[in-house]
């Protein structure tokens, strides 16, 4: 990728820097790139009263160093390349990243999971009645879960119990928990699968939401869409809670041919499940694409 912000996209300089070939440090001398920096910081309000004279000393660095500690970078020393280049490009596109992103998903993500709970205590009660289920409901459990309403064969599909929804509905509930949490669950940092990772968690958390989690197309990827960040923090959130949700047989993603074969016992603890459920019945059927980070998906 490369620096898109008109602001400064047409300087080279700028854009080797953006890609650590050399960053721009101390007493670098290209001017007119250091000019372009220092402006940058100034017209982002990370450092409004910087000196703009072309003159990379230690106002500069120490401005830099900002940036790092604001968004918990890896520390440069003070030194302007591919993650302090790629914020400032971001912001100087008027984007949002990080955690203050990902908490004004919340309502978005909470919606999608309340009309899952709606859905699953409908079940609950039209099965404890005997009535007939929401078709809506027995297709999203069937395709998301592999969890069906009649007896089946032993193998990738079996008749959904009690104790599976359940289940679903405890993790649904500690999800909303979490978002209500968000100030102390979520932050921004740098992923420890790399920069260029939208999010990742633990189990027990806290989520962490990279530079690459954001609304607009920047150095570290593609813009993500509202619908597919709600995705990742569904996603996200069911790592905190669920040990078993990383294993490579049960962590499938919901784009992969995998995803449709995968044995109901495992699917109740992929993360991709909950989110691809829960959008299923928000959005009264299986978007095609789905949301998230797959194909064709990622701006919706």
């Amino acid at each position: 990728m490369a620096l898109i912000s008109a602001f400064w996209n047409s300087n080279q300089r700028l854009q080797t820097a953006a890609e650590n070939h050399p960053p721009i440090r101390l007493f670098d001398a290209d001017k007119t790139a250091v000019t372009l920096l220092q402006q940058a910081m100034v017209d982002t309000g990370i450092a409004p009263a910087l000196q703009v004279d072309g003159i990379f000393g230690a106002k500069t660095a120490a401005a830099v160093r900002s940036v790092e500690t604001q968004f918990n970078m890896d520390p440069d020393e003070g030194v302007a390349g591919r993650q302090t280049l790629g914020i400032l490009d971001i912001l100087l596109q008027n984007g949002q990243l990080g955690r203050d992103l990902a908490q004004t998903d919340t309502p978005l993500a909470g919606q999608k999971i309340a009309a899952a709970v709606l859905a699953l205590n409908g079940l609950k009660t039209a099965l404890k009645n005997g009535t007939t289920p929401a078709t809506l409901t027995a297709d999203g459990l069937s395709t998301h879960f592999r969890l069906t309403l009649a007896p089946s064969a032993p193998g990738i599909t079996r008749q959904v119990t009690d104790a599976d929804i359940d289940a679903i509905l405890l993790r649904y509930n500690q999800l909303l928990g979490l978002f209500a949490a968000s100030g102390i669950r979520f932050r921004t940092g740098v992923p420890v699968n790399g920069i260029d990772t939208a999010a990742e968690a633990p189990l027990n958390g806290p989520i962490t939401f990279g530079p690459a989690f954001t609304n607009v197309d920047s150095h570290f990827g593609d813009r993500i869409g509202p619908h597919s960040r709600a995705a990742i923090l569904m996603h996200e959130g069911v790592h905190v809670f669920d040990g078993l949700s990383g294993n490579s047989n049960t962590h499938i993603s919901e784009f992969a041919p995998a995803y449709a074969t995968q044995p109901a016992d495992l699917s109740l603890h992929n993360p991709s499940s909950f989110a691809g459920f829960a959008a299923h019945i928000y959005n009264n059927g299986d978007p095609a694409p789905r949301f998230g980070l797959g194909p064709g998906a990622r701006g919706l």
